[in-house]
C-alpha cells in the first residue's frame, strides 16, 4: 500500500468513531424496587386504596419483578425497609420462614430490620421468653441466618458490650454490584423500637440515633469503593397537610445530610406512600402489606460511577394489580403480568399448612367492624369487651390500638381473620391500678403518637383542644359512677403495655400483677363463638367535647 493511501486510511480511522464508543459514554441505568412493611402478606388482598381491586400475592409480585428485570437486564436492585413477616396467620404459622423463603427465591438484595421483626421473640410459639435459658431474639436471628441476602442494621448495638450486634448475616452495610457500579447499602432501624415491639425482647439492645449511625459507616462504604449510596431505614416520612412539607424522622435525617452523602432513601414504618426529594435527596416509601412497591430510575455516569442527580426519576407507588379492570391480563414494563406457576404452587403449600385453622368458623359480623387508632374503633371495642367477658373480676379492659392490625368485614368470621386482627402473642394480664393511674394511661393515649388506648368498662368525655395530659373532662365507669382517683380497679390488659410498650409506663406501677398466660386472641375467638353474631357497639367510648368559649360539643 502506498504511503498516501496509508495516511488517508489512518485519517479516516481517527475520524470515524469506534464501534460502541457512543454506548460506552451513555449513562448506566439502574432500576430500584423497594418494599416496606410487608407484614407476611403472602396472599393477594382487596385494597381499599384502589377501590377494592385485588392486589398483591407472591405469585403476582414475582411477575412484576421479573418484568422489570427483563426491561433492564443486570440493572435491577430489589430491597426492603423492614417489617417482613409479622401480621398474617400464613406467615406466623412458620414464624416468618415462609416470607424469607419467598424473598430468597425472588432474589432480594438486602433488607433493613423493622421493629416488628422482633415480635416473635424466642423460637417456639410464644412471643417472650418463658425461662432464663430462652433467647428473646431467637426467631429474628434464625430468620436472618436463613436469608440468602444480608439484613442491615448500622444503629443496633449490644447494651452490654457497647458494640454493634454480632449475628450471622447481619451487617451495618453491604456492597451490591450492578453493571460495574458498586452500590453501598446501609440499614437503619427506628429508635422507638423498644416502644413498638415487645420491650422484653429488645432489652439487651440499644437503637442509636439515625444520623450519627449513618455517618459512622459512610467512610467505610466509600473506602470499599461504593460510588452510590442507598439507605434502607425503618422509620417514617409523611407530608404535613397544611404546609405540604415532608415530616417525620426520615425527613429530619435527609435535611441533616450534606449534598452527595446519600443518593436514595427507602423508608417504612408509617404505612403510607411518599415519593419526593427532601433537601435534594430522593426519598421513597410505599403502602404496607405487599399491595405496592416504590420505584426509582437512577442514571450513573459511566466514568465517575456517581449518580447523575438531576436525572433520577421517582415513580409514584405502583400497585401489584393482579389483572386489568376488565379482568384480563395487564401489561407492565412491556410484559404480560400473570401469576408465576412456581409461586402459585408455593402458596398452595402454605395454605394447606393452615387450612385447619382457616376453616374454623367462629361466628358472624352483622356489619363491618372497622379498625383505626383515632378514638375507639369497633374492632377495639370487640377485643376489650371480650377481655372483660373472659374474667368477671376485670373492671376495665385496655388494649393499645396499635396492637390491633386490621378490620373485620361483614359476614363469616374465621379464626384466620382474628389472627390478623390480633397477630401478637400477648396474654391477658390483670393489674390493680388507681383511678389516677387509669387517667394517666388514657391521657397518654390521647396525647401520644401511637393511638388511643382501646377500652371497655369506661366512657371518656374529653376536650381535644386542651393541653396534653389535661384532656379528660369526665371518666365514667360501667356502673354509671365517676372514676375515683384513690380507688383501686382491676384492669385487664396485655404484656406489651405492661412492659412499657407504646410508652405506657404507668402499668408497671400497678399492684398484684397476674399473668393469666391465656392469649387474648383466644379470648376474642371464644367471645365471638359465644355471642354468635357481633356488631359495632352503640355510642363511642371516647366522646369529644370542646369546652372553649364559642365552641359546640361534637355530639
Amino acid at each position: 500500500m502506498c504511503r498516501a493511501a496509508v495516511v488517508l486510511f489512518t485519517l479516516l480511522f481517527l475520524l470515524v468513531p469506534a464501534a460502541g464508543a457512543e454506548d460506552l459514554a451513555a449513562p448506566i441505568r439502574l432500576t430500584f424496587i423497594g418494599l416496606n412493611d410487608f407484614h407476611g402478606a403472602l396472599e393477594a388482598r382487596h385494597a381499599k386504596v384502589v377501590g377494592g381491586r385485588e392486589v398483591g400475592g407472591i405469585d403476582i409480585i414475582a411477575a412484576y419483578v421479573q418484568a422489570l428485570r427483563k426491561a433492564n437486564p443486570g440493572g435491577v436492585l430489589l430491597m426492603d425497609a423492614g417489617d417482613l413477616y409479622q401480621g398474617t396467620l400464613l406467615s406466623a404459622a412458620s414464624e416468618g420462614k415462609a416470607v424469607i423463603e419467598f424473598y430468597n427465591e425472588i432474589g432480594f438484595d438486602a433488607s433493613a430490620v423493622g421493629n416488628h421483626d422482633f415480635d416473635f421473640g424466642p423460637e417456639g410459639y410464644h412471643c417472650v421468653p418463658s425461662s432464663p435459658d430462652e433467647d428473646s431474639l431467637g426467631v429474628i436471628k434464625k430468620r436472618i441466618r436463613e436469608s440468602r441476602f444480608p439484613f442491615l442494621a448500622a444503629n443496633i448495638f449490644d447494651r452490654q458490650t457497647g458494640k454493634p450486634v454480632q449475628w450471622d448475616n447481619l451487617e451495618p452495610y453491604a456492597i451490591v454490584v450492578r453493571k460495574g457500579v458498586k452500590i453501598g447499602v446501609v440499614g437503619l432501624t427506628s429508635v422507638d423500637t423498644p416502644l413498638t415491639t415487645h420491650p422484653a425482647n429488645v432489652r439487651q439492645l440499644e437503637f442509636r440515633p439515625l444520623l450519627v449511625s449513618l455517618r459512622r459507616v459512610l467512610p467505610a462504604l466509600r473506602a470499599a469503593g461504593a460510588s452510590v449510596v442507598i439507605v434502607l431505614v425503618h422509620a417514617g416520612v409523611g407530608v404535613d397537610e397544611e404546609s405540604g412539607e415532608a415530616i417525620g424522622p426520615v425527613a429530619d435525617l435527609a435535611r441533616a445530610l450534606e449534598p452527595g452523602e446519600v443518593d436514595l432513601i427507602l423508608s417504612g414504618h408509617w404505612h403510607m406512600p411518599f415519593a419526593g426529594r427532601v433537601q435534594g435527596i430522593p426519598v421513597m416509601q410505599t403502602w404496607a402489606s405487599g399491595v405496592s412497591f416504590a420505584r426509582a430510575d437512577l442514571e450513573v455516569d459511566p466514568l465517575t460511577k456517581r449518580v447523575i442527580e438531576d436525572r433520577t426519576v421517582l415513580h409514584d407507588s405502583t400497585f401489584f394489580f393482579r389483572s386489568a379492570r376488565n379482568g384480563r391480563s395487564l401489561l407492565f414494563a412491556g410484559q404480560v403480568i400473570k401469576p408465576l406457576p412456581q409461586f402459585v404452587r408455593r402458596l398452595r403449600q402454605y395454605r394447606r399448612s393452615i387450612a385447619h385453622l382457616q376453616r374454623i368458623r367462629l361466628g358472624q359480623a352483622a356489619a363491618d367492624l372497622a379498625h383505626h387508632t383515632e378514638l375507639d374503633s369497633p374492632v377495639g371495642n370487640l377485643v376489650t369487651d371480650a377481655m372483660r367477658d373472659a374474667d368477671q373480676s376485670i373492671d376495665v379492659a385496655m388494649y393499645n390500638s396499635g396492637g390491633l392490625r386490621t378490620s373485620i368485614p361483614k359476614g363469616v368470621i374465621t379464626f384466620g381473620r382474628i389472627y390478623e386482627v390480633v397477630p401478637f402473642d400477648n396474654s391477658l394480664v390483670k393489674v390493680m391500678l388507681t383511678g389516677v393511674q387509669i387517667r394517666e394511661i388514657l391521657e397518654h393515649g390521647l396525647a401520644g403518637p401511637y393511638g388511643v388506648m382501646e377500652i371497655s368498662g369506661l366512657v371518656v368525655v374529653f376536650d381535644p383542644d386542651r393541653q396534653p395530659g389535661q384532656r379528660c373532662i369526665s371518666i365514667v365507669c360501667s356502673d354509671g359512677k365517676e372514676l375515683e382517683d384513690d380507688r383501686l380497679y382491676t384492669v385487664g390488659t396485655n404484656e406489651f403495655v405492661l412492659n412499657g410498650g407504646d410508652g405506657y409506663y404507668t402499668f408497671a406501677r400497678g399492684r398484684n400483677v397476674h399473668n393469666t398466660h391465656t392469649l387474648i386472641r383466644e379470648l376474642v375467638a371464644r367471645y365471638i363463638k359465644k355471642q354468635g353474631i357481633v356488631g359495632p357497639a352503640e355510642g363511642g367510648r371516647y366522646r369529644p367535647k370542646r369546652t372553649a368559649r364559642g365552641k359546640k360539643t361534637a355530639h
